[in-house]
């Protein structure tokens, strides 16, 4: 059973979760490269805490995107959060590598959707970068 502490942490990891969802509705509105791919796609993402007692789902269907505390559809993939006292909401990309072979995250699923979540986020962060501030050579919209 989860003690109270890890349910108030686990509420705010869903506000975290929220964040991005509010930011792909907002954003596939004004990328239409973006919107292509949301609207192409379709797949269920489970958080879970390490016990497995508590869990959010990512559901990207139909080009919506939803949080939900539970889903009757199996993930396609789940993360594994072992150790989420121990993770910041934002984690650096030169950290990713150390926080998984730390197993601080687990993951289980088909890979496929692993990457494409990595290539929806990607677009994200390249909708809400505004182009003054952008690093690399733009994507062309097609």
């Amino acid at each position: 059973m989860a003690t109270l502490g890890e349910k108030i942490r686990w509420y705010l990891f869903g506000w975290g979760l929220w964040l991005p969802t509010f930011a792909l509705r907002r954003a596939k509105k004004k990328d239409s490269m973006l919107e292509r791919a949301m609207d192409s796609f379709s797949g269920v993402y489970k958080f879970e805490n390490g016990p497995k007692t508590l869990q959010w789902y990512l559901v990207l269907k139909n080009g919506e995107v939803k949080l939900e505390r539970e889903c009757d559809q199996p993930p396609n993939f789940t993360f594994t959060l072992n150790h989420p006292q121990d993770l910041s909401l934002r984690v650096r990309q030169e950290h990713i590598l150390e926080v998984l072979i730390s197993n601080k995250i687990g993951q289980a699923g088909d890979l496929y959707y692993l990457y494409q979540f990595g290539f929806i986020m990607s677009l994200l962060r390249r909708a809400l970068t505004p182009k003054r501030f952008a690093r690399s050579v733009p994507i062309e919209n097609r």
